[in-house]
C-alpha cells in the first residue's frame, strides 16, 4: 500500500500546473521535425539548448537511416519567429521567448547534414527531459552503428530491464531508479505523473500491456530509456575514446558553453549588423516613399494648373 501511494505523493495531478511551452523544429536527415518542449518557467538559453540536444539526440538515434553515422546532435544557432515583425529573427536571449513560441534549431553543417528549406509540421506533444552536458549517457557504443530497432523491440527491452527481480510488472521505484540511472531529468513532468498515466487501472504497478500503451503515447520516453541504458556498460564511450569513469563532465560542460558562446556571439554580431542594415533600408524606403508622394502631389498640382490655363473660359486656346 505504501508503494502504491508513493508515486501520488511525488505529484498528485498529471500536468496540472502551468507550464511554459517552446515548440522547437529541426531538420533530421532531410525531414523537418517539430516537438513541444515543456518547462516550469521561461528557460534560460543553457536550459533550452540542453533540452533540445537531449530530445533531438535520441530522436536522431532512433530514426537514423542506414549508412548514416551515429553522431551526437548539436545545436549551433537558433531562430525564433517574431509575432510582431512576422518574420524569423536570430535568437540570442531567453527574453525573446514567449509561451508557445516557435523556434528553429540549426545544426553545424557537414557532409551528412544540411538544413534545407521546407514546411515545418505542427509541433507534437512531448515529455521533456534532459541529460547533463558531458554525461557518459550521451556517449555512443559500436553496436549503434546499424539501423535502430523498432519501437516494439525497444519497449520490450526496456520493460525487462526496468523490471527488477523479473516480477512481470514495474513498480514506481523501478521506474524512478531507471530514470535516475539514465540521468533523465524532467523539466516539467514528474516520474509520479508518468507512472500515473501508465498505471491505467491504478493497481500500483505497470503491467506489460499497460507499458505497451504508454510506449505508444510517449515513444520518446522509451527511446530515452533504451538508448541511455545502452551506455551503462563498460563499453559505453568506447567510440569516443574514453571510458565513462574518466569523463571530466565539468570540463566538457565548460568547453561546450564556450563553444555555444562563440556561436551566439557571432550570431549576435550578425544580427546587429542585419538589424542596422534593415533599419537603414527601411529609412531609405520611407524617404523614397515620401519623395514619390511629394512628386505625385506636385504632378497633380501641375495638371490642375494646366487644366485651368487651357480649358477654362478665359483660356487663350479658346480665343478669348
Amino acid at each position: 500500500l505504501k508503494l502504491q501511494f508513493l508515486y501520488l505523493i511525488d505529484h498528485p495531478t498529471h500536468l496540472s500546473h502551468t507550464m511554459f511551452i517552446v515548440a522547437v523544429a529541426a531538420d533530421l536527415f532531410g525531414r523537418k521535425q517539430n516537438v513541444k518542449l515543456e518547462f516550469e518557467s521561461c528557460p534560460t538559453m543553457t536550459e533550452l539548448i540542453n533540452a533540445v540536444e537531449s530530445q533531438y539526440d535520441v530522436m536522431s538515434r532512433s530514426g537514423r537511416p542506414a549508412g548514416y553515422p551515429d553522431a551526437p546532435f548539436k545545436v549551433q544557432t537558433f531562430q525564433v519567429y517574431d509575432d510582431i515583425l512576422l518574420r524569423w529573427v536570430d535568437l540570442y536571449s531567453s527574453a525573446q521567448l514567449t509561451n508557445g513560441c516557435q523556434v528553429f534549431c540549426f545544426q553545424p553543417e557537414s557532409i551528412w547534414h544540411s538544413d534545407s528549406q521546407g514546411i515545418i509540421p505542427e509541433a507534437k506533444d512531448n515529455v521533456t527531459w534532459t541529460t547533463p552536458v558531458g554525461s557518459p549517457r550521451r556517449a555512443r557504443v559500436a553496436t549503434d552503428a546499424g539501423v535502430a530497432p523498432a519501437l516494439s523491440e525497444k519497449l520490450r527491452s526496456v520493460f525487462y530491464q526496468i523490471d527488477s527481480g523479473n516480477k512481470g510488472y514495474i513498480l514506481y521505484t523501478d521506474l524512478r531508479n531507471a530514470f535516475a540511472a539514465a540521468e533523465m531529468d524532467f523539466t516539467y513532468a514528474r516520474v509520479g505523473e508518468l507512472f500515473t498515466v501508465a498505471d491505467t487501472n491504478r493497481s500500483g504497478h505497470i503491467t506489460y500491456d499497460e507499458w505497451v500503451r504508454f510506449a505508444i503515447k510517449y515513444p520518446n520516453v522509451i527511446d530515452g530509456l533504451f538508448f541511455r541504458s545502452r551506455d551503462f556498460g563498460p563499453q559505453a564511450g568506447c567510440s569516443t575514446g574514453y571510458s565513462p569513469a574518466a569523463v571530466d563532465a565539468g570540463s566538457m560542460q565548460r568547453q561546450r558553453e564556450q563553444e555555444l558562446r562563440g556561436y551566439y556571439d557571432n550570431a549576435w554580431q550578425g544580427s546587429v549588423q542585419r538589424e542596422r542594415a534593415m533599419g537603414e533600408y527601411e529609412a531609405a524606403k520611407r524617404d523614397a516613399d515620401q519623395a514619390r508622394m511629394q512628386k505625385e502631389i506636385a504632378e497633380s498640382k501641375e495638371r490642375r494648373a494646366w487644366d485651368q490655363l487651357y480649358y477654362s473660359p478665359s483660356s487663350p486656346q479658346k480665343g478669348y
